[in-house]
Order: C-alpha cells, then structure tokens, then sequence
C-alpha cells in the first residue's frame, strides 16, 4: 500500500475536493534546522547581496558563486526568493534588505532600456566584470538610469514564472509595509502576464513569456501556472478585483487538466498549447502545483515523487564530485536527470552529469511540500537533513565578487553535476541564493505560494 493510500484508508476520510484546512489533518514537524544553520543561511544572502554594494545603491545579488562562471549575473527569480527569505527572518535588518531588493526590482519595471510595459527581465547584470579581457564596469544600475540587461550571456527574456515569482515577492512586501509601490509593482507584473502571456491553444493557461528578441513562446508550463493561481489570488484579494479571480480560474484550468490519476502526477505542461507532455516528469510540476493548491485530491503525486526521483549521490557515482564517505539523498530535477548519458558533457564546454546528484533547491520544495502534506518525509529521503548536511558539508572556498564565502552558510545548486534531462542545461555544485532561500523557506514551513504555515 502507498503511503497515499493508507492515509487515505486511516480513519476513511472522504478526500475528494478536500484541502488540508477542510479535513483538520495534523501535521507532524519534520527535524528543526537548527538556529545557528539558519543564521549562516542568511549571512550567506547578505553576502550575495553585498557583492556589488560599491557599484549601484539599487541592487540584486549575484545568483551564484563566481566558481560557476556566470560573472556578475543576477537571476530576477532569484532576488523575489531572497526577498521572500528575508520576511521570514526576525532580524530588522533582514526587513530593510528584502525592502531594498524590492526597490530594485520595481526600479527595474520603471528603467528597463527597451520596454515600459511593466515586465522584467530574466536577469540582469549586477556588478562589474572582466571578459576575455574587456571590462564591463557597471552594477544594476547605467550611468544613464536604465538598468544594466543584456551581460555576458544575454539572459534579455521575460518569463512568466520570474516575473510572477516577483510580483508574489511584492505582495509580499506590501503586505508587510503597506508601501503602495511594492503593490503597484505587482499589479503590473501580474497584467503584463495576463495580457502578454495568455496561450491561444485549446489546452488554455498562460504561456512562459517571451524570448530573447522580445517574441512570444507558445509553451504553457503546469509549474509556472500553478505559480499564477496563487499570484493572481493574492492579487484578487488585495485589490479586491473579481477580474484576477477569472485569470486565477484559467490558470488552474490547466494545472488540473494536467493531472493524470493513473500516474498520480502532472504533466510538465505542453509545447504548444494542443499536446501534453506528460514525460519526462518534472519535479516542479509536483512540487509547485502541491503548494499553490494544497487539494488531497493530487496528494499523491508527492509520493510519485518520491517512487520516481529520489536519488543517492555518493563519491561511486559518475562524475560525483563528493568525497569519498560522503552520501546525500534527495530528489532530482526530472525523470529523465536520472537516466541522462554520463559520457557526454551537459552543455558543450561544461561537466558530465552524475545522475545521481542531488538537486537542492528542489530537494528543499520537496521538504516544504512534505511538511505541508499529510505523507510527512519519505523513508530514507528526509530532505531537511540531507539539506543541514549538504549545508555543512559542500561548498567550501567559493567566493562571491572575488571575496571569500561564509562557511558552512549556503546551499549549493546540487550536490554534483546534474543534466536536467529536458533541455541541454543543469545545475552544478556551485552556492545558489535560490537553494538557499527555498531551504530557509522550508526550515520555517513557509510555503510562498500561500498562507499555510506548520
């Protein structure tokens, strides 16, 4: 019997349509992170945030450790997560950073180079850099008042999920300070989306932005739509407009069309708004769907997750770049990570894969979402202990902006290489301020895509 079905089967709750609120289901606390781990987790943000402090008063920090060699870029996506760990925090200067982060992006929507509808890019440069010998002297901000887009890798697109990732931030950040600029951000954001990104096809939702050249993509994502049902419900609830509870309707439209009940899981979305893809499954699509929606109903698929990606990454494993003793299990980005060839480089020029490593930002969703469910954590996959090991473990002698990293304070991306297995892209064992934020997130039983708290 599955772990599903004997909950199902303990006491005979009728679950169909319920939600945790609706049936009182008792959660059991996962191990506590502990206090000083927490800490070094929030140093680390700080640190990342403090990189490029010199260039620009307005800022976002660096995503990743130099080591990985994305220079001075800094993912949008990223800062909205770091602003929504800062909330969490009780420090009142971990208000002023997420207050500071928040300034910027809004800063952003309003002196973007090319656009002034409200949307903001996917990253954006935010120190000075060194290149193949030419330089690159700017932070966040130009010299002429826009901010700096473009960089070393071109990252000048416009995602759904970045920018409603944003705007959640920003609701986040009005609620806390009823600074009416942190709400104006997220209404734009949210009716950039819902005018820009609605998919013609008849499978419905929205689609996942625009590309480099400012075109719109045809992809309609079940992660990045279950991200608008809580956006666009924040927003109802804020402005009290019954037209975001349309848009939210239309959002988990499509999510729900995505769930299978024979597999227990939703499909990644589909690439043109006609067919689904239901393989390779992503573990986002889970993680994500379960947090926005929280319904018994699609409860399973946490343990289809845990069936289907759990992964263990030791020193044996191809391409692991742990120590010898060392071991982490967790979860991986998709079914296909798992079976990715480990002979061939990840992207030209890049490392192999291990499809064994342990992907830790989503390892961290995981643990939320566990925490958030009736399930609890899976046999011999606890993730918040696989989290406050591989926090004190990895990671050592990286740096941000050439200065040394605090030990034992941030969360890498993986544990080794990781091919994502739907696209030539993957994670590396570099420190990621998204890792990080999603595991101080889950340490507080925060879930950002609602209300719910353990």
């Amino acid at each position: 019997m599955s772990r599903r079905a004997l909950f199902t089967a303990i006491g005979g709750v009728a679950l169909a349509g319920a939600t945790l609120a609706d049936v009182g289901v008792a959660l059991a606390g996962p191990p506590v992170v502990p206090p000083a781990a927490r800490r070094r987790a929030i140093r680390f943000l700080d640190a990342m945030l403090a990189a490029h402090a010199d260039s620009s008063e307005l800022r976002l920090p660096q995503s990743y450790a130099d080591q990985i060699g994305l220079y001075a870029t800094g993912f949008t996506y990223d800062a909205a997560l770091a602003i929504l760990a800062y909330l969490d925090d009780d420090r009142a200067e971990s208000e002023d950073r997420a207050r500071l982060l928040g300034q910027s992006l809004v800063y952003a929507q309003q002196h973007d180079p090319r656009y002034a509808d409200g949307r903001l890019r996917q990253a954006y440069t935010v120190g000075p850099y060194t290149r193949d010998g030419v330089a690159q002297p700017y932070g966040f901000v130009l010299p002429d008042g826009t901010v700096n887009v473009g960089g070393a890798f071109g990252f000048t697109g416009s995602g759904t999920g970045e920018c409603a990732w944003a705007a959640l931030a920003l609701c986040a950040l009005h609620r806390r300070t009823g600074d009416d600029r942190f709400f104006g951000g997220a209404v734009r954001l949210g009716e950039w989306i819902a005018q820009t990104c609605r998919s013609a096809g008849p499978l419905g939702g929205f689609t996942v932005g625009t590309g480099r050249d400012g075109g719109a993509l045809a992809r309609v994502s079940t992660t990045q739509n279950a991200d608008l049902v809580a956006l666009f419900g924040q927003l109802a609830e804020l402005t009290g407009d019954r037209a975001w509870l349309a848009l939210r309707g239309g959002a988990l439209r499509f999510v729900t069309a995505m769930w299978n009940p024979v597999r227990q899981a939703f499909a990644s979305g589909t690439p043109d708004g006609v067919s689904v893809e239901r393989e390779p499954m992503q573990l986002e699509a889970q993680t994500h769907a379960w947090l926005a929606l929280a319904d018994l109903d699609h409860v399973g698929s946490l343990d289809t997750v845990s069936r289907r990606l759990t992964v263990t990454d030791t020193a044996r494993a191809p391409n692991s770049v742990l120590r010898p003793g060392r071991s982490f299990t967790g979860v991986t980005v998709s079914a296909a990570s798992r079976t990715a060839d480990p002979a061939v480089e990840i992207e030209p020029g890049l490392p192999r894969p291990d499809p064994d490593a342990v992907w830790l930002e989503g390892t961290a969703q995981y643990a939320l979402a566990l925490r958030l469910s009736p399930l609890g954590p899976a046999p011999g996959a606890d993730g918040l202990r696989t989290l406050v090991a591989a926090q004190a473990q990895l990671g050592a002698d990286q740096t941000v902006g050439g200065r040394p990293l605090p030990a034992g304070g941030a969360l890498l991306a993986a544990t080794s290489p990781l091919h994502v297995g739907f696209v030539d892209s993957g994670y590396y064992p570099y420190a990621h301020v998204a890792a990080t934020a999603w595991y101080l997130l889950a340490a507080a039983g925060t879930n950002p895509l609602g209300d719910a708290r353990v």
